[in-house]
């Protein structure tokens, strides 16, 4: 018996943890819709980001085309 107590202390525990996350959810997105214009550190840790991953991802476009273009240039020479 203990072991079955056990696992309904459990799965009472991860519920009321699953409610506690969903109710964090909502106040968060209350939030986010009453000011979206927040800018708060955390926004703006994420636009730092974001613009980082952009940045980085052109210059990868860049650098895969003129080595693409480089490798075409080379193979036609010959």
């Amino acid at each position: 018996m203990p072991r079955e107590a056990s696992a309904v202390d459990a799965h009472s525990m991860v519920k009321e943890q699953v409610v506690e996350l969903c109710e964090d959810f909502e106040h968060e997105v209350e939030r986010e819709a009453h000011s979206p214009h927040d800018s708060s550190q955390s926004d703006l840790l994420v636009r730092k980001h974001i613009n980082g991953v952009a940045i980085t991802f052109f210059i990868l476009i860049a650098v895969s085309l003129l080595a693409a273009i480089l490798g075409y240039a080379i193979y036609t020479h010959y």
